[in-house]
């Protein structure tokens, strides 16, 4: 396997096993799709510029721009740029996707947390959330978000569906006493 290719399969074996994602990810095949790549074992950096495609099992991210950070010889940090940039995942089997957007969108591996930032917006089971900032924090399935005075995005804007109220009466009559 190549340095490049071994690389790659770092990153996302680091992110599929930091506890985002389906089960079975890290054991579905990674693809990345860009228009350049370049890679520099001095200075710890890969970086993949054009229309970045990045797929593994349910998780995925496009952007113009992905930069992979390295500490102590593992990815530590992934940054994506774009216009805007989006980071997607089905945190388990039951659950929707998990779909994210926002012109910076950092994902720290060490904390498992990502940092929406610039027209941000999170959707998650049926709820949007809207700001300037919003860091998501996949573990715990728990995202806060700030508005900005000097952006677009003033004030956050959260976006609740009414609940399915047949769904739940349906449940009730159909339990056994």
């Amino acid at each position: 396997m190549s340095q490049f290719r071994r690389l790659v399969a770092m990153v996302f074996l680091a992110a599929a096993t930091a506890g985002y994602g389906l089960p079975d990810d890290g054991d579905q095949p990674i693809t990345i799709e860009s228009d350049f790549a370049e890679s520099n074992q001095t200075t710890g950096l890969t970086e993949y510029s054009g229309n970045v495609i990045m797929r593994q099992g349910s998780v995925s991210i496009e952007a113009e721009k992905v930069t992979i950070f390295y500490k102590d010889s593992k990815v530590n940090r992934i940054l994506s740029l774009g216009e805007p940039a989006t980071y997607r995942h089905q945190p388990n089997i039951n659950e929707g996707i998990v779909v994210a957007h926002g012109e910076i969108i950092e994902y720290l591996l060490g904390e498992d947390k990502i940092n929406l930032q610039k027209n941000a917006s999170l959707a998650r089971n049926g709820t949007l959330v809207k700001g300037d900032l919003i860091v998501y924090d996949i573990n715990k399935g728990t995202w806060k978000a700030n508005g900005n005075n000097r952006s677009n995005q003033k004030r956050i804007q959260l976006v609740i569906p009414p609940s399915n109220l047949d769904n739940s009466t349906t449940e009730q009559q159909e339990s056994p006493e």
